[in-house]
């Protein structure tokens, strides 16, 4: 039964507040009335602030693909480094004890990946087993967990390090012009989050992960992902998601859940990845889920916008920097991303 022994986040320096980001979007937005109109998602999104890597001036100069993912690959190592330290120094925990190195990030592209790099900044051990996950899109932290989980419960005297770096705002261009960009504009904020795992021999404390699962719908592969172009990633975000959500993913979640004897209303914590605010009404309608219940995605959405891979992590920080769980708690953590995809972890306390 891997643990979970620490978790820390980082944020750039730039916090910007949703009525900064939703004016310098309309200014964008003067000579295209079909963005104008959708201006008002900035105001129902749920966001009121966010962290960026830059000022949003920054973002309204064009900027090329080359110079936005360099931009990627050097800062987001910089926050990288800063959740791993942070992570490792609340666990008590060396760089050179980690054994698995899961690196998740969906927003920038970068070879030798960034972990690759993490570990030479960190004099992490080089017989280090690396798992560079890129694709998962959001559903990435979440996936990187389950996957710690399955190789530490066959080498309980090993550590796993998850690593989630997205810089969604890098992905922004002056040259995208369509609603689904413009709603990607009012959503997505930056992030970094490190979260270490132990197994049984070396995490006799911390949050247990009781079970995982992962499940892939594969008929709805156009619900979300991205479309490269010369000028970088857009986003693919289907109106259907609220929908499917409620029509085919609560069906798997219960199914889960009820391997452990639990339905999500009997669970004590709800680590949901928030997508939007449509998708959190569907968490409420499908599992059947007071509103208290959606006070962490509601929170991170709120706070941070939303950060893609490294939401649930973050939201797994704030409900343990809390001290609101208590012996005995459960916990479900649930991300959705690409593909379409769904990766569950049943905790406790």
């Amino acid at each position: 039964m891997p643990r979970i022994q620490a978790v820390a986040t980082a944020v750039p320096p730039h916090r910007v507040e949703q009525s900064t980001a939703r004016r310098e979007m309309t200014r964008l937005c003067e000579d295209q009335p079909h963005l104008a109109r959708l201006l008002p998602v900035f105001d129902r999104s749920g966001v009121e602030s966010r962290h960026l890597l830059h000022p949003p001036a920054w973002y309204s100069s064009e900027r090329t693909f080359d110079e936005r993912n360099r931009e990627y690959a050097v800062r987001g190592l910089e926050l990288a480094e800063e959740a791993v330290l942070a992570c490792l120094a609340r666990a008590g925990v060396a760089p050179d004890e980690i054994d698995h190195l899961y690196f998740v990030t969906t927003t920038g592209l970068a070879t030798p990946s960034l972990d690759a790099l993490l570990v030479d900044r960190l004099h992490m051990r080089t017989d280090i087993r690396r798992s560079p996950l890129f694709g998962l899109g959001c559903a990435g932290g979440a996936g990187a967990l389950v996957r710690a989980f399955d190789v530490l419960s066959s080498a309980p005297s090993q550590r796993a390090l998850v690593v989630s770096v997205e810089l969604c705002s890098l992905i922004f261009s002056t040259q995208a012009k369509t609603p689904t960009d413009l709603v990607g504009a009012a959503l997505f904020g930056d992030g970094a989050a490190a979260t270490l795992v132990g197994g049984d021999d070396v995490a006799e404390t911390g949050i247990a992960i009781d079970a995982v699962a992962s499940q892939l719908f594969p008929d709805a592969r156009h619900l979300m992902g991205w479309d490269f172009t010369s000028d970088g990633m857009r986003l693919v975000l289907s109106r259907d998601i609220p929908t499917y959500v409620g029509e085919r993913v609560a069906p798997a979640v219960a199914a889960f859940t009820a391997t452990r004897g639990k339905t999500a209303t009997e669970i004590t914590h709800h680590v949901l990845h928030p997508g939007g605010p449509k998708v959190m009404t569907t968490y409420r309608s499908a599992f059947a889920l007071p509103e208290s219940a959606l006070r962490l995605p509601r929170a991170c959405m709120r706070e941070y916008g939303n950060l893609s891979s490294a939401a649930v992590l973050f939201m797994l920080s704030d409900l343990v920097s809390s001290g609101r769980p208590a012996r005995g708690d459960t916990g479900l953590l649930l991300a959705l991303g690409p593909g379409f995809a769904a990766e569950m972890l049943m905790l406790s306390w």
